[in-house]
């Protein structure tokens, strides 16, 4: 198994499409083994999308790409969300984690998706098949989206894992994630699979 970990400066806009290709170089891991972590849509130059039942807070969770190992010709991405500060979803808190999902720019070929999956440790996965649908459940983000429909526990991390036969570049992307009444629903811009293609080696 020969495993790359991609870095590339996460480039956060407004736009809530990403369609400029770009290029990114192979670097060693952090010594935590995260690729890249930050608040979600630690950005002032993006707000988030506001749920029609609650005040969107886009930077409710934690999210991490931990890894992108290359396995068999196919290249597996690993994030994590984590609920730093647990509980109700009144005075500062945040509710557990319903699920999230992301969306792809328009250069991103859907045909190159192989799997998905979830994981409350990040080593036991539970596959699913992944799909580019619109979520009916919220109002946030109502464009197609790959939907993980796993949420979070407390502040444990949650892991996600999508595997790709392209070795694409990481980048600013778009993401929603759904909550309970209080947390609600919210977009959030997250260190994601860009627009670009293949990573020239």
């Amino acid at each position: 198994m020969k495993t790359k970990n991609l870095l590339l400066a996460s480039l956060f806009t407004g736009s809530l499409f990403f369609t400029a290709c770009q290029k990114s170089a192979i670097v060693p891991p952090s010594s935590d083994g995260a690729v890249s972590t930050g608040s979600i849509a630690n950005s002032s130059a993006f707000s988030g999308r506001q749920s029609t039942t609650a005040v969107c807070n886009s930077n409710a969770y934690i999210i991490s790409l931990e890894s992108v190992t290359e396995v068999n010709g196919t290249w597996e991405w690993v994030w994590s969300v984590q609920n730093p500060n647990p509980g109700n979803g009144t005075n500062g808190t945040v509710q557990n984690l319903s699920h999230w999902g992301m969306q792809f720019g328009a250069c991103f070929d859907w045909a190159s998706v192989v799997s998905a999956a979830y994981s409350g440790d990040g080593s036991n996965w539970t596959s699913f098949t992944p799909s580019y649908s619109v979520d009916p459940s919220q109002g946030c983000l109502t464009s197609p989206i790959l939907k993980f429909d796993y949420g979070t526990t407390g502040s444990e991390r949650s892991y996600y894992k999508l595997v790709v036969s392209h070795l694409y570049v990481s980048g600013a992307s778009i993401g929603y994630f759904k909550s309970g009444n209080n947390t609600g629903c919210c977009t959030f811009s997250f260190p994601g699979i860009a627009c670009g293609g293949l990573l020239e080696e």
